[in-house]
């Protein structure tokens, strides 16, 4: 009886290390006959099992089955497993840590490339989530969407790493998404490497730039960051502007203005650079701080911009509005100055008055312009029902008025 026992525990230890055998073999041809849940049912138990479970062909066959999975466009296949990127990736790392011999090693790296498209692909999804989540004002769903971006990015990018592939494209996008995700080590860390790389795209210094000023506070690293973007871009407008942006926040005016005037020569035949020539000297007009010569300095020199932008692109919508804009804000100047006046002083008050009208008179042209391009804009109609009633075009004002009650 004891032989007769011993036979069969040897039978049955046999028939399970088959049974078990057999279901990577199943869960193989069911792979290949495209019956992705077969297949995944059967690899799922053979990886758990102790005959299988230490086996590389096993975790080989799973990752096979579960990238499929996840690149399935069947839906009932795809929504198999959401984890299914993740587990194909470790299946194939425990494979090639099972395979001694190295039987499974080269096709497991002809597979890498596919693996880590996907996660790059993954990444690019979830990054899209988040500019959605943003969009919507939802910032916290933004967050968790380009932190897992992120994370996605960096593992496609290990990937590419491991089969001797560097892929910059990967990094980029790891630095845009942890910008997002608010993770400004990883992203000076990404755009530094960029930077080293000489990758050829200029946004990567504004985006190290801002987060050296807006982040550490540090003014100083981010001028630098932007003149060393310029030494290799000394083309881009955006760099110069933005470069611009920070000395006009921190005071340094005359450097600013420097800057406005080696962007009018980057491109004279450009109605945009002139258009953001004339918004960089605005500002300056806008400025209370400054002094009154040279807001007033500012003031001819947006109003030049402005109108060299109109000549070269007429049908050009927001130089003509901030040109109009720029002379209403001046003549309202005026209009304050004279209310001020004591009533005795009526002769100053008639010269201001008469100063007031006539910078009135001089932007309503362009701001006319600006609502035959653009004729909802109430921004526009409101500044023109000012410029009416101050010059007492009745006719007009009346048609500016219904419009707005529309």
């Amino acid at each position: 009886m004891k032989k007769i026992a011993l036979l069969l525990g040897l039978i049955l230890a046999f028939y399970f290390g088959y049974s078990q055998n057999s279901k990577v073999v199943s869960a193989f041809n069911y792979h290949n006959s495209g019956k992705l849940d077969k297949a995944k049912e059967n690899i799922d138990a053979a990886s758990k099992h102790e005959k299988t479970m230490g086996k590389a062909k096993t975790w080989f066959y799973m990752g096979n089955i579960y990238i499929d999975i996840y690149r399935s466009q069947d839906s009932v296949y795809k929504n198999l497993d959401p984890d299914a990127l993740d587990k194909a990736y470790k299946a194939y790392t425990k494979a090639m840590e099972l395979d001694e011999k190295n039987v499974y090693k080269v096709d497991i790296l002809t597979r890498m490339p596919i693996l880590g498209e996907s996660y790059f692909n993954d990444g690019a999804n979830k990054y899209n989530v988040g500019m959605k989540a943003l969009n919507a004002q939802d910032s916290v769903g933004a967050l968790e969407a380009f932190d897992m971006s992120v994370k996605s990015f960096e593992t496609a990018y290990k990937i590419y790493e491991e089969t001797g592939r560097t892929d910059t494209t990967t990094v980029y996008y790891i630095s845009i998404a942890a910008e997002f995700s608010k993770d400004f080590d990883k992203a000076k860390k990404s755009l530094q490497t960029l930077i080293d790389w000489n990758y050829p795209e200029p946004s990567i210094y504004t985006s190290l730039a801002n987060i050296y000023y807006k982040q550490d506070k540090d003014a100083e690293k981010a001028i630098a960051t932007y003149q060393a973007g310029r030494a290799q871009y000394p083309e881009d407008l955006n760099l110069l502007l933005n470069e611009t942006n920070i000395y006009l926040a921190e005071g340094e005016t005359e450097k600013a203005l420097e800057n406005l005037q080696l962007a009018a020569e980057i491109d004279k035949t450009n109605p945009t650079i002139f258009f953001a020539i004339g918004a960089k000297y605005n500002e300056v007009v806008d400025d209370t701080t400054r002094t009154k010569e040279m807001r007033e300095e500012s003031f001819d020199k947006a109003a030049e911009a402005y109108i060299k932008s109109i000549e070269l692109k007429p049908d050009y919508f927001d130089p003509n509005y901030n040109m109009g804009a720029l002379y209403v804000n001046k003549a309202a100047t005026y209009i304050d100055e004279a209310n001020d006046l004591p009533l005795t002083a009526q002769d100053e008050y008639d010269a201001l008055k008469e100063n007031a009208d006539e910078l009135l008179s001089t932007c309503l042209p362009y701001l006319e312009t600006a609502h035959e391009l653009e004729p909802d804009d109430r921004s526009t109609l409101v500044s023109l029902k000012e410029i009416y009633t101050r010059l007492k075009m009745y006719d007009k004002l009346k048609e500016i008025n219904a419009k707005l009650e529309e």
